[in-house]
């Protein structure tokens, strides 16, 4: 309707908030907090391709405040017009913004169920 010159069509439209837009990240967060602890380090998507994210210096499963970081630089990924992962692409290590402020690496997971 609008693309037809009627701009009041956009005014019918829900308005956004930031409230829920928060809710919603919080509840993204603790969702992704909880497979890890669940699945050692591992999304669902991490599962099913066999890779998942540990701690850069030992390799051991990755903390709360690890998750919680890496989870916040994915905003700064984004709001860095995605050059944190372009950096992925770039690196010989294959490290994002995200794993470099978390201190945390993807492997693949070696204890694969097959």
């Amino acid at each position: 309707m609008a693309m037809s010159g009627n701009t009041h069509a956009l005014d019918t439209q829900p308005k956004t908030s930031l409230k829920w837009e928060f809710l919603f990240e919080l509840t993204v967060l603790i969702i992704t907090m909880l497979f890890w602890k669940q699945w050692r380090g591992a999304t669902p998507g991490k599962k099913f391709v066999h890779i998942k994210v540990v701690d850069a210096q030992n390799y051991e499963d990755i903390s709360n405040t690890q998750a919680i970081t890496r989870s916040f630089g994915y905003l700064a990924s984004i709001f860095s017009f995605l050059i944190g992962f372009l950096m992925i692409g770039l690196r010989k290590d294959k490290r994002g913004l995200h794993d470099l402020l978390a201190k945390t690496v993807v492997i693949y997971d070696e204890e694969r169920e097959d």
